[in-house]
């Protein structure tokens, strides 16, 4: 599929423009921001674990328009206080970037932090990804497609861009009104649905969380079921009777609560083995 062919040489370019590490200084207990090439990221340090700690990539939502990488919520303090360093990815946003572009600097953020985390006590081995909301379809964009590399758990959090043909056929056969001017090139719809590259790459584990969040969970289901059909090892957590589609995100590491102890059981079974 020539669309695919496409993606893999940009993912390759990604990978190419983040392979020389930068000259790093040594972290401190507090937030660093550092340039990955296309865009910025913030690194909060692990307050626990020593050296070789396991690193957690987090990717914002938004729409592909809004938000920005101090958006985390309680996510970074819960995650470092577990003895994970943590990283909110900046990227351009829609329309000085598509989604494709976007994701491929997500690519090219995940490929950074695994060639930069000896230098901060990381281990390079153990690399997860988080997203939610757009972030959610970015993330899984870049790590199905191989733009982003080595990554070996990916948690994708209450999107329903996993299949943009499938979501608008749902919706009368046009996509809704937030997803309209990112993805109103038709013809790419295939090319820019994560639901598409389930089995161009062996998939690394993968935890699917949906909230109550109009057809999420249809959507969210039909990924997952793709992704385990060609061979992906996944977990799907079911939180329509619990959480909306923002308390799904601001939610998770602020309280002890189902979502959080399924993600830190996921992330500490699959970064661990």
């Amino acid at each position: 599929m020539p669309t695919r062919r496409q993606f893999t040489s940009r993912a390759l370019s990604a990978f190419c423009a983040a392979s020389a590490p930068l000259s790093l200084t040594t972290p401190a207990h507090a937030v660093q921001s550092f340039s990955y090439g296309p865009n910025h990221l913030d690194w909060y340090p692990a307050k626990s674990g020593g050296n070789s700690a396991p690193v957690l990539i987090y990717v914002h939502g938004g729409a592909w328009a809004l938000g920005n990488k101090g958006q985390v919520g309680s996510k970074a303090g819960h995650f470092t206080k577990n003895g994970y360093h943590f990283v909110s990815v900046g990227y351009t946003l829609f329309p000085a970037a598509n989604v494709e572009r976007q994701a491929l600097q997500v690519g090219t953020a995940v490929n950074w932090v695994r060639n930069n985390a000896a230098r901060f006590g990381g281990d390079p081995s153990r690399i997860a990804v988080m997203g939610h909301s757009a972030g959610c379809h970015l993330s899984s964009l870049a790590t199905l497609t191989g733009a982003a590399q080595g990554v070996k758990a990916l948690v994708c959090n209450d999107t329903r861009a996993y299949d943009l043909t499938e979501l608008a056929r749902s919706n009368g056969g046009r996509l809704p009104l937030l997803y309209a001017a990112p993805f109103r090139r038709r013809k790419m719809w295939s090319a820019w649905s994560p639901i598409s590259y389930t089995g161009f790459i062996q998939p690394p584990p993968v935890l699917v969380a949906w909230s109550s969040g109009s057809g999420r969970d249809k959507l969210s289901k039909r990924f997952a079921n793709a992704l385990e059909n060609d061979g992906a090892e996944v977990v799907r957590y079911d939180g329509k009777r619990q959480y909306s589609h923002v308390s799904i995100d601001r939610r998770m590491g602020a309280e002890n609560g189902k979502l959080t102890k399924a993600v830190d059981q996921f992330l500490v079974e699959m970064l661990n083995r």
